[in-house]
């Protein structure tokens, strides 16, 4: 595993862990313990632990820069060279910790920009389905991170020197905006694309990218108009101000307090809002199709209500989470062309299927059977607008299409298998493995429940899909 630099690598640590470390009770340990498998994890862990960066976060991270130069990590193992005393291997004491801060607030960390450790914190922006959920949190940091720095630029230096500081931290945080831009549009956009939007992935780089500059600008204004922010003065902890990972957070924390002016595009363009939840919404979709089949049922009517589900819960994402017109169409037309895509692979994969067994097996799927069970129960959601009504309504509706065209198949492939579900759907079976387990009926609705908790919660980046709507979760989801 390849790390960009141990500086960023340090704010792994919680502040949980770090804050104990300084207000621990009588009775508790005293010390620090550092554990050096926080080192390796995922970048994405990084970026939102970073966005709160706490002033004990500050400390940490600049006692542990005295070392840096004597760690490294090589095939994904910490190797330490020389004498680090001990700083990841071992344990630093409160008493040390606290030495350090009393020498930080007499001397201070100096004026110089830390670039390794600026550099190092704007690599590894990349967005894909695994942290789109990310794509907000990493633009406030990079944003916010910038504004600060170009201030402390624009005060301390001047001249030649002051252009040559500037250029390097706009090459910086170019850099960190192409890699965002470019990996969105390449997972993002490709899937758009590959369902009916021809020319998505140049339309969502342009409205990131502008996305990403009006963020910049608007933390700018904000550092401008409120430079006592952080509200340090000449306090002992004045060393703070020349972190800028530290000042950056404040500055965050000061524009949500006076809340942010949401950024306004043209009419074309897309918000970071918009584009934050087509990123979860596509990777929903992606997961669903690449387990499509694990947990499919052999009732056209079961496919046809695990549809109208993800059908009702795309409708009430496009009316509860503040998109924009042109996002919602998206989302309601690259549905319909998933729907149909996902029937013609899961057809195609059973026919597949059914090649390595002696015993037939069902290889199509009647759609109209489907359609009609999909239809009813996205028509009770068009009237009430309430989705748990719906999906009741559906499953009884669905229920009594089996048991009436039962007879016809009953010995078919599949038949007795789904009549079995059916039977069950509402109620445990009595032959169900685990006690207390849900039934179907109970998974789906608790699906839904938790999908729109999620929207009402506010804040996109908590939006809970679960495309899996046939309820076909670790038990712990419903706990």
């Amino acid at each position: 595993m390849n790390m960009e630099g141990i500086s960023k690598s340090f704010l792994y640590y919680s502040s949980n862990q770090i804050s104990n470390s300084f207000r621990e009770s009588s009775g508790c340990k005293s010390i620090y313990e550092a554990d050096p498998s926080a080192v390796i994890r995922k970048e994405e862990d990084g970026i939102v632990a970073k966005s709160h960066y706490t002033e004990d976060e500050a400390l940490w991270n600049q006692y542990i820069k005295q070392y840096r130069d004597s760690l490294k990590i090589v095939d994904g193992k910490l190797i330490v060279n020389g004498d680090p005393r001990n700083v990841l291997l071992g344990k630093v004491s409160q008493e040390e910790l606290e030495q350090f801060r009393l020498k930080l607030e007499q001397e201070g960390i100096g004026d110089d920009i830390d670039w390794r450790g600026v550099e190092s914190d704007f690599k590894k922006m990349d967005v894909d389905f695994d942290n789109v959920g990310c794509l907000d949190t990493k633009i406030d940091y990079i944003a916010s991170r910038y504004a600060v720095l170009k201030d402390r630029i624009e005060k301390n230096y001047s001249g030649d020197e002051k252009e040559q500081q500037l250029s390097r931290l706009n090459e910086i945080m170019d850099s960190a905006k192409k890699t965002i831009v470019d990996s969105y549009c390449n997972s993002v956009g490709s899937f758009y694309e590959e369902y009916g939007y021809s020319g998505i992935k140049a339309e969502f780089s342009e409205s990131l990218s502008k996305g990403i500059d009006q963020r910049i600008s608007q933390y700018e204004e904000h550092l401008e108009k409120s430079e006592s922010y952080a509200a340090l003065g000449d306090t002992a902890a004045k060393w703070l101000q020349q972190d800028d990972g530290y000042m950056a957070a404040r500055l965050r924390d000061d524009l949500a307090a006076y809340g942010a002016p949401s950024a306004q595009g043209s009419e074309t363009d897309y918000t970071l809002q918009d584009l934050e939840v087509a990123g979860l919404y596509a990777a929903e979709c992606a997961k669903r199709l690449d387990s499509q089949g694990v947990f499919w049922s052999d009732s056209e009517q079961r496919i046809g209500l695990d549809l109208a589900v993800q059908g009702m819960k795309t409708d009430y994402l496009t009316e509860k989470a503040g998109l924009s017109g042109n996002m919602q169409k998206l989302l309601q037309d690259t549905f319909q062309n998933y729907k149909d895509k996902y029937v013609d692979l899961l057809e195609q994969m059973n026919r597949e299927k059914a090649k390595q067994f002696h015993t037939p097996l069902k290889t199509s799927i009647d759609r109209k059977e489907l359609s009609a069970v999909y239809e009813y129960t996205m028509n009770q959601y068009r009237q009430s607008g309430d989705i748990l009504d719906a999906f009741t309504k559906g499953a009884k509706h669905a229920q009594a299409s089996f048991e009436a065209n039962f007879s016809d198949r009953a010995g078919s492939p599949g038949s007795y298998s789904a009549k079995y579900e059916w039977d069950n759907f509402f109620g445990q079976s009595k032959y169900a493995s685990v006690s207390n387990e849900y039934s179907m009926y109970e998974k789906y609705r608790k699906s839904i429940s938790r999908f729109m908790e999620s929207l009402e919660s506010g804040g996109n980046k908590k939006i809970n899909l679960l495309f899996n709507s046939s309820g076909d979760y670790e038990l712990s989801l419903f706990a």
